[in-house]
């Protein structure tokens, strides 16, 4: 393939996924980030990352440990977290009991936010199916 058959390709791959990132009202809502999170979910998480490190860092998967890290930091999370995010909190829900703050299940929930983030997480994919 020549320079000219690979540029004419490339833009051809280009515009579809341009095309793909549309949603029918032509924003690109899969690309939008939110931090619009209550100062709350970061207490959680920061208070998962604290408890978490008095248990020896056994709690939480590598993807849970990073999750906190985001939360903590304030950082904006893509439209795609935000379900992870509200799936997760909703199935782990079961194993988080109050208080127990050397539990696993209590830490790994403060780690994604607590129940606070799973109340944002539901509120903000209504948010965003509306519009």
């Amino acid at each position: 393939m020549n320079d000219k058959e690979a540029h004419i390709k490339l833009n051809a791959i280009k515009a579809i996924i341009k095309k793909d990132l549309r949603t029918k009202k032509g924003k690109r809502t899969e690309l939008e980030s939110y931090k619009d999170y209550p100062t709350s979910v970061r207490n959680n998480a920061k208070r998962g990352i604290e408890l978490n490190k008095k248990v020896n860092n056994k709690c939480a998967t590598q993807v849970g440990k990073v999750r906190a890290q985001q939360l903590a930091n304030g950082e904006a999370i893509s439209v795609e977290t935000i379900k992870r995010m509200a799936s997760y909190l909703s199935r782990a829900e079961e194993y988080y009991e109050e208080g127990d703050t050397s539990s696993c299940g209590y830490i790994s929930y403060l780690l994604w936010g607590g129940k606070s983030a799973k109340r944002w997480a539901e509120s903000k994919l209504k948010q965003i199916e509306k519009n």
